[in-house]
């Protein structure tokens, strides 16, 4: 098959979907598809409308990145001032063409990206991801025009009701030959609340590289890291990640697991600045139990998981959560939040808990629970691995991807 994903943001612009896309990418043309990619020359979703950002772009053109194509095209951020303004004012009261507002205020607005779409010859099929972004909709105008399949990979935030709820979207996914989920939880709203058939939407998951790839740095000489225990959050510090309420629960620890040390780290945004006020108003006993990480190299990231007793992420704004395969690959105990994506993948009392989002003190029973009970960490941590294992291996996910990108080719 000849198959054009049609993305946002691509390697080495980092996030969730992003990862997922270019693993997909590479695995597919390891089976002998030939994989070309579209993208912006943007580093993240970010770059689109918030002031202050879009400044160091990638450099617009082709490239080969890991054996795979790749075309990135420029996007105006002309008016997104006004734009964002417009976003919370439909957000807030019913305007004419709100939907629309909402839609096209979140970038990338190019019409380049259209253009090269049109342009692009010898393709099969269009794969396009993730919603809400304007390359969704670009590739389903350009499918409608060329005459070929599109599928939709949407990474759907459920509860982002201001963001994904749009009736916009909701005909693109109609429209589209098929949809792709990434857990039960995201196709069950898919169904009810967009009206898509369920015939048309296939849960297929996110894979993981089970073995180690080299030898792994000591994180803990690294970054200073001397407590005897280790709770860790890994991901972007995004408003929508908790990581305030968890920096409240570990106040709750501290009183009396005083030797706990917090890690943070992932990606800045403008969110960090928020994270980091609420650090320096710690006591000092307890800020020196924070490690905040502003980025790290992929390399790490194992590394920085095996360094740590118990992983956390309460976010309610989340499609699937690769982040939990990779803590129970490295056979830690999760804890998530009791909807959205997580709440579908975590199976609870087995693998992990799951808690409400934004309740501290419920958190913070839960973190207490597993730190005194090493075997209780021990006996989820090796059930998460045994799950990995046998449900989100590579092999078996991209069968699964295969099979639907050549059902909706024939």
């Amino acid at each position: 098959m000849r198959i054009l994903h049609c993305l946002h943001n691509y390697h080495p612009a980092r996030g969730g979907a992003e990862w997922l896309m270019k693993n997909i990418s590479e695995k597919l043309q390891q089976r002998g598809h030939e994989i070309r990619i579209l993208a912006t020359t943007a580093h993240s979703v970010e770059d689109y409308f918030l002031p202050g950002k879009g400044k160091n772009l990638m450099r617009p053109g082709a490239e080969i990145i890991d054996g795979i194509p790749v075309e990135r095209v420029g996007f105006s951020r002309r008016g997104a001032g006004i734009l964002n303004l417009a976003r919370g004012a439909a957000n807030r009261i019913p305007l004419p063409c709100g939907n629309r507002i909402k839609m096209v205020s979140w970038g990338p607005r190019s019409r380049s990206y259209y253009r090269k779409l049109l342009e692009m010859n010898g393709v099969d099929l269009l794969a396009a991801c993730p919603l809400p972004t304007m390359n969704v909709r670009y590739a389903w105008k350009a499918a409608g025009k060329k005459n070929l399949p599109l599928i939709i990979i949407p990474c759907f935030h459920t509860e982002d009701r201001w963001t994904f709820h749009n009736p916009i979207y909701f005909g693109m996914l109609r429209d589209a030959a098929a949809v792709i989920s990434l857990t039960d939880w995201e196709k069950s709203y898919l169904r009810d609340k967009a009206g898509i058939p369920e015939e048309k939407i296939c849960t297929l998951g996110v894979g993981i590289d089970i073995e180690a790839a080299g030898p792994m740095p000591d994180i803990r000489s690294k970054y200073g890291i001397t407590q005897k225990e280790t709770v860790i959050f890994l991901g972007q510090h995004g408003i929508h990640k908790g990581i305030i309420p968890l920096i409240e629960a570990m106040e709750i620890i501290w009183t009396t697991h005083p030797n706990t040390a917090l890690i943070v780290a992932g990606n800045p945004t403008d969110h960090t600045l928020r994270i980091e006020a609420k650090i320096d108003k710690l006591t000092p006993e307890n800020r020196n139990n924070v490690y905040l990480i502003k980025g790290f190299p992929e390399a790490e990231k194992r590394s920085l998981l095996r360094a740590a007793d118990v992983f956390v992420s309460v976010s309610p704004f989340e499609s699937f959560g690769i982040v939990f395969l990779e803590a129970w690959r490295e056979k830690l105990p999760v804890i998530g939040c009791r909807i959205g994506g997580s709440s579908k993948l975590i199976d609870e009392y087995k693998d992990g808990f799951l808690v409400d989002a934004g309740k501290p003190r419920e958190l913070a029973a839960v973190m207490i629970e597993l730190l005194d009970n090493e075997d209780v960490r021990k006996k989820m941590g090796l059930a998460g691995y045994e799950k990995v294992k046998k449900h989100f291996a590579w092999d078996k996910i991209v069968d699964r991807w295969e099979k639907v990108y050549h059902d909706a080719l024939h």
